[in-house]
């Protein structure tokens, strides 16, 4: 390859290489004035319930509420609401009552979309694998957003992992399906960890942090895969995949 080949080369990936921070730039932006205008919108809410009349109190409630207990991208329950019903189902379940198992789920590289298509296709991934999700969650289950790429369900019944197997599975098939990108398809990966309670912890703090054990170990063996928790798992995380 010839010098003026080689300049060529180099021109043409710097190019490519600005014209993609520029993306990144601008997606970066977008989120920059959503959160903003998110802001606002609980500042104008603080203001009308502390001085507003009675319907404006009780809009600005529900704007509050919404903020507080819904991820504003995929309408999903935020960990805050997800943890309120956690502590609620364990507290039964020390009664005598359901148990109750935690399930970390991972998208796995999916980041990387925002750099190469922009922040708009990685939002509908997300939206879409939300959805996906919602159509296994059984009803007396609860799926919260809990990372950029994440989700935490709650599930109210498995004792086992046999008795969790069909379900995380489905979960697992639902997330791995084709997704029509731009003009490819894009093949997400995904991988589940579980934990039990009150096999893998009795509160909610250490289950999730054994479900997260779990998650990271499921990450490292690949193949789209689930791993209920066990105590001979390392208790230091692998670094959440994109």
């Amino acid at each position: 390859m010839n010098h003026d080949q080689r300049l060529a080369d180099q021109l043409r990936q710097t190019s490519e290489d600005f014209a993609a921070l520029l993306a990144r730039y601008s997606a970066l932006e977008r989120r920059h004035e959503s959160l903003a205008a998110t802001h606002a919108q609980l500042v104008q809410a603080s203001q009308a319930l502390a001085g507003g009349d009675e319907p404006a109190r009780r809009q600005a409630a529900h704007t509050l509420f919404d903020a507080t207990w819904h991820d504003e991208l995929t309408g999903l329950p935020t960990m805050a609401l997800l943890s309120h019903k956690a502590e609620q189902q364990i507290a039964q379940a020390w009664q005598g009552g359901a148990r109750v198992a935690l399930l970390a789920i991972e998208l796995d590289g999916v980041l990387p979309l925002a750099d190469s298509h922009g922040a708009g296709v990685l939002d509908a991934v997300l939206q879409a694998s939300a959805n996906r999700l919602l159509q296994v969650i059984r009803g007396c289950d609860l799926l919260a957003r809990s990372g950029p790429h994440s989700f935490t369900a709650l599930m109210v019944g498995p004792k086992t992992d046999e008795d969790l197997a069909p379900i995380a599975q489905r979960l697992l098939g639902a997330l791995t399906q084709a997704m029509p990108l731009a003009q490819d398809r894009l093949q997400p990966a995904a991988h589940i960890g579980c934990a039990f309670f009150p096999r893998d912890g009795t509160d909610l703090p250490t289950l999730l942090d054994h479900a997260a054990v779990a998650l990271s170990v499921a990450r490292l063996e690949g193949g789209n895969c689930c791993r209920s928790y066990s105590m001979g798992m390392p208790d230091r995380l692998q670094p959440l995949a994109g």
